[in-house]
């Protein structure tokens, strides 16, 4: 489908004689006004370019292009005015972000040639869109991959929480939810810097030294610096560095930001991250929520409130006289060999040495099973293999 282009006028002659004149040339649409041409835009866009008259009764072109930027943020937005003053082309600029003016009157050989250019901008930043696309998602697939190798277990426990904190989000109206999931999957990755000893140390919940302390409060502004240098992931950096501070606003980094100013994703890794230790190590999601119940100060009480409508969720229950079925998503049995991305481990895979490959709940990924193929071949894995999911 070639790119299309609407014209919006309040001179339904001045459309017509456009449009008649230049529709060889492109895909035109017209729209006698603002409204006629925000319903366009509903019932039959995208549009590539819009050109918008400046001067229109009940919304002018100024509130028209601002509205389209709001909604439509790809479209090209072009003002036509019959006179341009400073004071109209610093709104168009400020609220609009026009790409070009035109004044009238305007020859259609020239706003054929703006339309034009106009349409290869549009076609630049598609294609700039496109390759940051594949960038980021390219630059997140690497990172998750070195952190499934690296440390299974933070792997493990990072999908956990993934999954978690989306649905929180979804509880809560978040509107970039994704934003939350990267930085839930990316906020231990500096974990790989560090000694396994103090990881290790520190998972166990035994008590660390003020300087092991600073070594690990360091672990996230790491991360996000990580993240920072990568196209579209500031607001998920954001969430990273912010993911240990509490509610009332202790923490790092000790900024004095607390309570709402805190980042929502931060709140909810905060709320998750403390959760999944106390289980871990209690065994009792019941218990991990009553521990951080007796701490509200240090969370977001709706946070806090989602957490628990998630974690009290009733299993549901089998009648006496049900038939005994097979649920379809049953776990299964599969060796190493059988192994396939996006099957999901139900319990820890490990080594006849008894060392932990890859934690229960992981969701396989290419590196996931090279790795556990090169453990068998070197070291042997315990089988039989539970998984859920794949084909």
């Amino acid at each position: 489908m070639s790119p299309r282009i609407l014209l919006v006028d309040d001179d339904e002659n001045l459309l017509s004689g456009l449009h008649r004149m230049l529709r060889r040339r492109f895909d035109l649409d017209v729209a006698l006004g603002g409204a006629q041409a925000l319903q366009a835009m509903e019932l039959h866009g995208p549009y590539a370019v819009l050109v918008a008259d400046m001067q229109m009764p009940g919304m002018n072109g100024v509130e028209l292009l601002k509205k389209v930027r709001e909604s439509w943020p790809h479209t090209i937005r072009l003002m036509l005015t019959g006179n341009l003053d400073q004071h109209t082309a610093m709104e168009a600029i400020n609220q609009g972000q026009v790409f070009r003016f035109l004044t009238k009157p305007c020859s259609p050989e020239d706003l054929g040639q703006v339309l034009e250019a106009a349409l290869r901008q549009h076609q630049l930043e598609a294609s700039e869109r496109e390759l940051l696309d594949h960038t980021l998602t390219g630059s997140l697939k690497v990172l998750t991959e070195i952190l499934a190798v690296a440390d299974p277990y933070a792997f493990g426990r990072a999908e956990l929480i993934r999954e978690r904190a989306i649905e929180i989000a979804r509880r809560l109206d978040v509107e970039q939810i994704w934003e939350i999931g990267v930085a839930a999957m990316m906020a231990p990755l500096g974990l790989v810097t560090l000694p396994q000893a103090l990881v290790a140390k520190d998972r166990q919940g035994e008590p660390l030294t003020p300087k092991e302390q600073q070594v690990l409060q360091r672990v996230p502004e790491f991360v996000a610096g990580l993240l920072e240098r990568i196209p579209r992931l500031e607001a998920a950096a954001r969430i990273v560095r912010y993911q240990h501070k509490s509610y009332a606003g202790a923490g790092h980094p000790p900024d004095g930001l607390a309570g709402e100013d805190i980042p929502l994703g931060a709140r909810i890794l905060r709320v998750l991250s403390d959760f999944q230790d106390i289980e871990d190590r209690r065994g009792s999601r019941t218990v991990a929520l009553e521990q951080l119940k007796l701490h509200r100060g240090l969370y977001d009480p709706r946070v806090l409130q989602e957490l628990e409508a998630i974690v009290s969720k009733p299993e549901g229950s089998v009648r006496p006289d049900a038939p005994m079925t097979v649920p379809p998503d049953a776990p299964r049995i599969v060796k190493v060999k059988d192994l396939q991305a996006g099957m999901v481990l139900t319990v820890d895979v490990k080594t006849r040495t008894g060392m932990l490959v890859a934690s229960a709940g992981t969701r396989l990924l290419d590196s996931h099973i090279e790795k556990l193929q090169n453990f068998e071949r070197l070291a042997g894995i315990t089988e039989p293999i539970y998984v859920k999911g794949g084909t």
